[in-house]
């Protein structure tokens, strides 16, 4: 079993679930591990290349260390749960379509749930 992610106040996250919610929890520390490239590594540990590489380009994005954090935890979101959060607010008018066909990439990898 892969180690989990750990924040400074003993908090452990075991799934990109728990990261978000952590994120939420103590945003400052979540600034500072997707700066440090700590998230994309951790990723990946834990076999989840896609999501690494979004972090790191979320990470290399021209936007505030807050905007990123935001981007990053609603990326992960999406990834996680199929369902696309609104982010508009958080996303620059030049990025657009940067950001739409980078969401739109990542919905191709996650396969769609059956309605039936």
């Amino acid at each position: 079993m892969a180690e989990p992610f750990r924040f400074s106040d003993g908090q452990l996250a075991y799934s990109v679930e728990d990261l978000v919610k952590l994120c939420k929890r103590s945003p400052g520390e979540g600034i500072n591990y997707l700066m440090r490239a700590d998230f994309e590594n951790w990723l990946a540990y834990i076999g989840k290349p896609d999501l690494a590489q979004m972090t790191q380009t979320i990470r290399q994005e021209q936007l505030s260390e807050s905007e990123k954090l935001e981007q990053f935890v609603a990326k992960c979101k999406l990834a996680v749960t199929g369902e696309p959060k609104s982010i508009a607010s958080t996303k620059p008018a030049k990025s657009n379509n940067f950001m739409n066909n980078l969401s739109k990439f990542f919905q191709n990898l996650i396969p769609q749930k059956s309605t039936k």
